[in-house]
């Protein structure tokens, strides 16, 4: 059974860390097996029993540690040929999504209010804003982003504020 692991490093709590995971998940909308604080597993989304043994079983371990969370990432198929790079490439869309919803700040825990918001230090919304753009535009230059998600982003960021 071919597998791909990784490990990502994100800046902020467990608590935090989840709900970006959690707001990934949402988004690719595949069917979720496990789900707690510090783990949860995913299957890919066949519709026949024949699809859902060839599709990807994606698993994420979350360990907080001093400032940051530790999230394990683990791609793997029943599938025993040629899987290896198309893992790969669903990994990288995991840990890309995560990071950006991490990075940006644009998870929502409803859909009025955003995470961070109501605690640690006042923040003008513009200075908050333009720290975010500036992150965003970062991620993008740095080719972590395509065009697309940094235009989807960059929208989601200058609608909320």
């Amino acid at each position: 059974m071919p597998t791909v692991n990784t490990e990502l490093k994100a800046p902020c709590t467990q608590d935090r860390a989840i709900l970006a995971v959690q707001d990934f998940v949402n988004s690719i909308q595949w069917p979720v097996l496990e789900l707690s604080t510090s783990r949860v597993v995913l299957k890919g989304p066949g519709v026949t029993q024949q699809q859902l043994m060839g599709f990807p079983v994606i698993t994420l371990v979350l360990k907080e540690s001093v400032g940051e969370t530790t999230i394990a990432v683990a791609v793997s198929s029943t599938m025993p040929y040629g899987m290896k790079k198309h893992l790969v490439g669903i990994m990288g869309q995991i840990v890309n999504g995560i990071s950006i919803r991490v990075q940006t700040q644009s998870i929502a825990i409803n859909p009025t209010v955003a995470l961070g918001e109501g605690q640690g230090e006042a923040s003008t919304p513009r200075t908050d804003r333009l720290d975010q753009l500036e992150r965003l535009q970062k991620l993008f230059e740095s080719g972590i982003l395509t065009p697309e998600e940094f235009d989807a982003e960059k929208q989601k960021i200058l609608k909320h504020n």
